[in-house]
């Protein structure tokens, strides 16, 4: 017969993950979404057709990527594809299956921390209140746009293998300090680590974590329940390793002055920005209302100064504040000084030196459960006075609030016209909100100047054009719809378009801007005046002559569009010298060589040749290697 406790356990978890699947479900039936389009929707490297074991590793070892690399959450995208095509649909439900079993281990995580974390004067918290911690995290609206993402997908799988992680790390020195076997736990814990590294780099924050459940919760004790001093020492250790390798590894290499080029701010403008923007996920924490959550922050006020603008200063303050109820709740209610302090390493890797965009949604997916168990036991203490199930319903009425509050989130994401329309009004003066609701309207209107789509889709762009520091992605879409029909582009859009490219060093937006003109040219789709695209080619890699990526587009250009092959050849030559490690780069200049006939002897052709055929382990160039092993047995015939 199960227990009691047993049964208990199994309904919260249903009911857990039934709640979630309703609420989301909504949600599902968007489309895909900023980032989605160039790390998914455009490469063809992960979009797997067939069994073929190639195709496969192609998938892991390609897309979005970092150094380390990302292969088990490409291989979950490949396998999405295989199944289902490019569909939007499937793909959410694979991230909504990760977020759902995310709350279970959050369920069970809080259960164990909540039994041992404890204090005379903390309230104690039992399996409802670790439940209703689960749901709030669950059903927050703040997760919205981490399940609804799919390239969150990363975040997702990473955290998902964090807190098995944890979990199994918990239960292990649990076990170890009661005495009994305790290995298979620790093997666990040893085996999430590397496969949440092939989801995301996040799970490098695992041993962060680990020490705040050892401080808080297991004290650092042995057998028997005495402090380890091994342990103890272990731990200073890694945390004085860690802060080495920090100080003297990580903040040198961003210190350099190109480190932040393609960025509208300084790593100290960075580092003094993120206290406001900490602040903001706090706000949007406690009072998480739709028309708060904007998913583009690309117009975030930027701290230059401490006073400048003075809420810097109010959001230092708030901060510090936070840090010395922590100090205060350390020994007293040490959940409270616990959630605070998971809050502050859940953002570790993201508000630091690192040049990533100052602010997004998801990055408060795991740091969001050290506010809610942060709040659990205040909210217990206030309501000790009241009966057990009067309690309950209170909590229950929370949880609820934010259930509706998610589910009118997921029902603007589950329609991309309404998300685009209420992204844009959230936040109007943002430019990608702006220019993403133009894609989607002149997208909408088929070409067709007369519908009411395209003029809505112009106003939108001119819109997002004129805001202070937009990208030149506005200008890109006007010069695209005025060269499709009239062919005239006002000199006043050439010019802005190339002051923006200018004004930075070029990031993925600018290429992406001038590879959408470009391209539009190339496949004589748009009627423009090849001079301005000349000048603007010329202005950008004088600005940008390190850029290997400008230096490529300008290649196609001059060879497609000028006809001059061996100025393309040149561009692309010094592209290869530029990224030596891009195999795309060879091949356009394999390419160039073979189509122009220009070259002079051989051997640049075979050198070339070698270098691709060397780099193919995956197969993903196995039709062009044909083409040029053809083109060049016909020349040498």
């Amino acid at each position: 017969m199960i227990p009691r406790s047993t049964t208990i356990r199994i309904w919260s978890l249903l009911l857990l993950v039934t709640a979630g699947a309703l609420v989301y479900w909504p949600g599902l039936h968007g489309g895909f979404i900023f980032d989605d389009f160039p790390n998914l929707v455009a490469d063809p490297d992960w979009k797997v057709t067939s069994l073929d074991p190639a195709q496969w590793r192609r998938a892991m070892a390609h897309g979005i990527s970092s150094s380390q690399g990302r292969p088990l959450a490409m291989l979950s995208f490949a396998f999405n594809h295989y199944t289902t095509g490019m569909a939007a649909f499937p793909m959410k439900v694979t991230n909504l299956l990760f977020h759902l079993l995310n709350g279970v281990l959050v369920y069970v995580l809080c259960e164990a921390l909540f039994a041992r974390a404890t204090a005379s004067r903390q309230p104690a918290l039992g399996r409802f209140a670790a439940w209703a911690v689960a749901a709030a995290w669950l059903l927050h609206p703040m997760q919205v746009s981490s399940v609804l993402y799919v390239v969150q997908r990363m975040e997702l799988g990473a955290q998902c293998c964090m807190l098995l992680a944890l979990i199994a790390y918990f239960y292990g020195r649990v076990a170890r300090i009661e005495g009994r076997r305790c290995w298979p736990w620790f093997a666990l814990a040893c085996t999430a680590l590397p496969v949440g590294l092939g989801f995301k780099e996040t799970i490098f924050l695992a041993p962060a974590f680990a020490l705040l459940l050892e401080v808080f919760a297991l004290r650092f004790q042995g057998h028997g329940g005495k402090r380890s001093g091994a342990l103890t020492g272990t731990y200073a250790a890694g945390v004085a390793v860690a802060c080495a390798v920090f100080a003297f590894a990580i903040v040198p290499h961003y210190l350099f002055e190109n480190a932040y080029a393609f960025r509208d701010f300084t790593l100290g403008q960075r580092l003094l920005t993120q206290m406001p923007v900490l602040v903001t996920y706090l706000g949007q924490t406690v009072w998480p209302i739709p028309s708060r959550l904007l998913f583009y922050y690309d117009n975030y006020p930027i701290s230059t100064g401490f006073f400048s603008p003075v809420a810097t200063a109010y959001a230092a303050g708030m901060l510090l504040l936070l840090f010395a109820i922590a100090a205060a709740a350390w020994k007293t209610w040490p959940l409270v000084a616990f959630g605070i302090a998971w809050f502050f390493v859940g953002h570790a890797l993201t508000s630091n030196v690192v040049p990533l965009e100052l602010a997004f949604e998801h990055r408060n997916y795991l740091a969001l459960l050290g506010l809610l168990i942060a709040i659990a036991p205040p909210l217990a203490w206030l309501g000790k006075g009241l009966s057990v199930s009067v309690r309950r319903f209170v909590v229950l009425l929370l949880i609820l609030t934010l259930a509706t509050l998610s589910a009118i989130q997921t029902l603007t994401w589950g329609e991309p016209t309404r998300l685009a329309f209420a992204l844009a009004s959230r936040n109007i003066d943002s430019p990608r909100a702006s220019y993403e609701l133009g894609k989607l309207l002149l997208e909408s209107a088929h070409n067709d100047t007369r519908s009411p789509q395209w003029s809505m889709a112009r106003k939108e762009f001119q819109h997002a054009a004129a805001l202070p520091s937009s990208p030149p992605l506005a200008e890109q879409a006007l010069i695209i719809m005025d060269a499709r029909t009239s062919g005239e582009i006002p000199k006043e859009i050439w010019e802005s378009f190339r002051k923006k490219l200018i004004r930075r060093n070029v990031g993925p937006e600018e290429i992406l801007a001038l590879h959408a003109v470009s391209t539009c040219r190339i496949r004589s789709l748009c009627r423009l005046d090849d001079q301005e695209l000349f000048l603007t080619f010329l202005v950008a890699l004088e600005h940008n002559p390190r850029s290997a990526a400008l230096h490529v587009l300008y290649a196609n250009f001059a060879f497609n569009v000028l006809r001059d092959h061996p100025l393309a050849i040149r561009t692309m030559r010094e592209a290869v010298r530029l990224r030596p490690d891009k195999l795309d780069y060879q091949v356009g200049l394999l390419r160039f060589l073979l189509a122009s006939g220009l070259h002079r002897d051989d051997t640049e052709v075979a050198a070339l040749l070698a270098r691709v055929r060397a780099g193919n382990s995956d197969g993903r160039l196995d039709e062009a290697i044909r083409e040029f092993e053809a083109r060049s047995s016909d020349r040498r015939q």
